[in-house]
């Protein structure tokens, strides 16, 4: 990375940028390479507040935007408090949505709650933005902010704010299709960016609405990725399987199965390699102690036979010849 925010893709209203304190210094070696790209790029149509002389002094962590057109997505991981100092008087028609990813972000006082919101780790806030709100977050805070144009989503959220839990089944599926977003916007050509545009503000009414149209093809992308995001995480859990996923997201499992039709594997399939995977890094880790029974059993295989057939069919070894010709001496 280096120190200097970098913007990629077709044109001004597609791309992303990045700083990071680990590259460019705390405070303001940070802050400001930020600032200044994110005014070049997108402070004709989202201005900054102004914040606060501590905040730009001690700021550490990496702020990452990505836009799409008139969209936006702003990720902050920080290990320093943020504070406005001034939000200026510019008249704004946008929704904002708040993911908490840890700590908390407080908004003091939006014109549409009736007092000040916190976004806690775990939670998402979204409300029509007309005037810039003061805010502070905690010392460590990791958000998703999203900005979306007014017209797109007023209808469900002026004067009723939302407040929900981040781990519902369509606000999952909306951190997918943006992680997903995050990792290919630089390569995007204009109609895969309008495309990537649409599918977020879609997957975002889902989300205030807490429901999504799962036969509409511009979502299976997100709700495969979705999918693996939560076989990822639970790997050793004896419960995962493709039923009990699709219940999580609160889809089909043949919905589910339509979504990974067009990738290269199932998701039964999925699954499996990834257990293999995690596996075979086990058994081959600097002093483990694992046996090929335990790693069968922690990855839930039937028994070892089984485990070892999966196995050397997708090592073209079996797991013991594997383990001792890659662990360290």
């Amino acid at each position: 990375m280096s120190g200097r925010p970098r913007f990629h893709g077709p044109d001004d209203r597609t791309g992303t940028f990045t700083v990071d304190a680990e590259s460019t210094g705390i405070g303001r070696g940070t802050w400001e390479p930020f600032v200044d790209a994110w005014n070049a790029r997108m402070g004709d149509l989202y201005p900054l507040p102004e914040f606060s002389t501590s905040t730009i002094e001690g700021f550490q962590g990496t702020m990452r935007s990505v836009t799409l057109e008139d969209t936006a997505v702003n990720e902050l991981w920080g290990s320093s408090p943020l504070s406005t100092r001034a939000v200026g008087r510019h008249e704004h028609d946008e929704i904002r949505l708040y993911v908490g990813l840890r700590g908390a972000v407080a908004l003091k006082d939006p014109h549409d709650q009736g007092g000040d919101a916190y976004v806690s780790a775990g939670s998402y806030f979204a409300h029509h933005v007309v005037t810039e709100n003061h805010f502070h977050t905690t010392p460590e805070i990791g958000t998703r902010i999203f900005i979306f144009p007014g017209d797109a989503l007023r209808h469900l959220v002026v004067g009723k704010p939302r407040i929900g839990r981040a781990d519902s089944p369509a606000a999952q599926i909306l951190m997918a299709h943006t992680s997903m977003v995050q990792r290919v916007v630089g390569g995007l050509s204009a109609p895969g960016a309008h495309a990537s545009r649409n599918a977020l503000l879609e997957l975002a009414k889902g989300l205030v609405l807490d429901h999504f149209d799962d036969c509409e093809p511009t979502f299976t992308p997100a709700l495969a990725q979705a999918a693996k995001d939560i076989a990822d995480a639970g790997l050793t859990d004896a419960a995962l399987s493709p039923a009990a996923v699709a219940a999580h997201l609160h889809v089909s499992v043949r919905t589910l199965q339509r979504a990974f039709a067009s990738l290269d594997e199932s998701f039964s399939s999925y699954i499996r390699r990834r257990r293999l995977e995690e596996a075979a890094a086990a058994l081959t880790a600097p002093g483990s102690p694992l046996s090929v029974s335990e790693a069968a059993a922690r990855w839930h295989f039937t028994d070892s036979s089984h485990f070892i057939r999966a196995f050397k069919k997708h090592y073209r070894t079996t797991p013991a010849h594997y383990a001792h010709a890659r662990r360290p001496a």
